[in-house]
């Protein structure tokens, strides 16, 4: 095993350095014991001396780059042994990662192992396992120091318990997701092997990831799997101290739900699409996208990048750029160059580059909603309310059918319009129910309409059809 244990300038494994490491290499009956301090570069070396005056050591220190062969060799094929294995683990494969070597062992956090063969005890904390077990170590915070603390863990947990008791505690261990320290390990007992939303929470309650899952359970166990890892989730996963989560019927509604709550989470309040005018000059208009707007042909940020999406149509196209609106002082088509005028003027040729535009902004059409009133989606016992491209929320009853058609419409989401405008068209028929007599403000009505039931057979057809 190599029980390791380091210095860094930071939090951050992508963003901040090591700046010191200490090994306790054991191998059988024979212990043996390495570290360095390393030069984690000019930049990060500035920022600690603004608030570390002790840093000037790290100036003659070897980069991680004149250490990573020994340091390579020295861990290679061991078990990983760190408190906050997760935190120290990542550092190293992120340093290795920048010299161009791929770092892959087996890792086991002592937070976890101590947690497993000391249930009754409620700290896990290095300082606490010190004065529990009274280990014994001339100074604190420094990677060599600390590295012996952990072999001195490792004997005693082997002190306490039988090797098949450790065996089978660390098979676990290897097996199952390494957690953050701070995160309680009976959160990922209590999830559930449901479709639902979920959203990791720092110590003071801030969202520091949000997804959807099909599965809850095997969504955030692979989440904190270090083979999993992504760029993101190693610089937030050692922050996380909560989860919070919320089943739905199915993955239908936790992409909805999910998508729902980032409504109004951006810092543009509008997005931008164009107008198709062909009576007028120019024969295009931008205008705030709407999603009841007729014959409105994209989707865009911000004004700039719906010009130059236009200008590049015209340029593709050979469309008159003053026809458009977006032309500038050396856009002219084709056509113009060779009368020498905008050939635009003329009827016939206005016509013909009409057609031409209509033809190049058929591919940005965005489709009209296409039922008279709003829907709903069935998925089991839920039921999707949606209107003009809006969710409004589910429901599982008529009388909460009844209220989210008269809340007030939330503002529209691009992800949200574009996972229903793909969604829809793809479902069967028998999952759509028309909500056209559902009584609204109040009044009484007949209960919602339901579509025809279909036999088994053409539905088992439409379904196969689909798939």
């Amino acid at each position: 095993i190599a029980c390791v244990d380091l210095e860094t300038s930071g939090l951050s494994p992508t963003r901040d350095r090591i700046t010191e490491i200490g090994i306790v290499l054991v191998d059988g009956s024979t212990v043996e014991e390495w570290s360095s301090l390393i030069h984690p570069g000019r930049d990060v070396l500035a920022r600690r001396r603004l608030c570390s005056p002790g840093s000037d050591e790290l100036s003659d220190a070897p980069k991680f780059e004149e250490i990573a062969s020994t340091l390579y060799e020295h861990l290679a094929g061991r078990l990983f042994v760190a408190h906050n294995a997760r935190f120290d683990y990542q550092f190293l494969r992120e340093a290795f990662r920048r010299v161009g070597i791929d770092f892959e062992t087996s890792v086991v956090c002592s937070v976890m192992l101590s947690r497993q063969v000391y249930p009754a005890e409620s700290a896990h904390d290095l300082d606490s396992l010190v004065l529990r077990h009274g280990f014994t170590t001339d100074i604190r915070h420094r990677a060599l120091p600390g590295a012996r603390l952990l072999w001195q863990f490792w004997k005693a947990v082997a002190k306490d318990h039988s090797v098949e008791t450790v065996q089978r505690v660390i098979d676990g261990l290897l097996r199952g997701p390494v957690l953050p320290p701070g995160l309680d390990p009976a959160l990922i007992d209590r999830l559930p092997d449901n479709s639902g939303v979920f959203a990791l929470k720092a110590a003071d309650g801030k969202v520091l990831h949000a997804g959807y899952a099909q599965n809850l359970r095997l969504r955030l166990i692979n989440y904190f799997r270090l083979d999993h890892a992504s760029r993101r989730s190693i610089e937030i996963a050692h922050q996380v101290r909560d989860i919070s989560w919320e089943t739905t019927g199915g993955v239908i509604g936790a992409q909805l739900k999910f998508k729902a709550s980032r409504v109004g989470t951006s810092r543009r309040s509008s997005a931008y699409a164009w107008l198709f005018r062909p009576d007028q000059q120019p024969c295009m208009a931008l205008i705030a996208w709407r999603p009841d707007e007729q014959d409105c042909y994209g989707w865009f940020l911000t004004e700039r990048r719906a010009i130059n999406a236009l200008r590049r149509l015209a340029k593709q196209f050979g469309i008159c750029a003053r026809l458009l609106g977006v032309q500038r002082p050396s856009d002219r088509c084709d056509i113009c160059i060779a009368t020498r005028a905008c050939a635009c003027d003329h009827t016939a040729t206005r016509l013909k580059h009409l057609t031409k535009t209509l033809a190049a902004l058929r591919p940005l059409r965005n489709p009209p909603w296409p039922y008279p009133e709003a829907i709903g989606i069935r998925e089991r016992t839920d039921l999707h309310v949606i209107d003009a491209w809006t969710y409004l929320g589910t429901a599982r009853t008529e009388s909460e059918v009844h209220d989210l058609l008269n809340a007030r419409r939330e503002e529209i989401d691009q992800s949200l319009y574009a996972y229903l405008v793909r969604t829809l068209p793809r479902l069967p028929r028998r999952r759509i129910s028309p909500l056209h007599n559902v009584p609204r403000d109040g009044a009484r009505g007949p209960r919602c309409s339901r579509p025809p039931r279909a036999s088994a057979a053409p539905a088992a057809r439409r379904e196969k059809r689909h798939s």
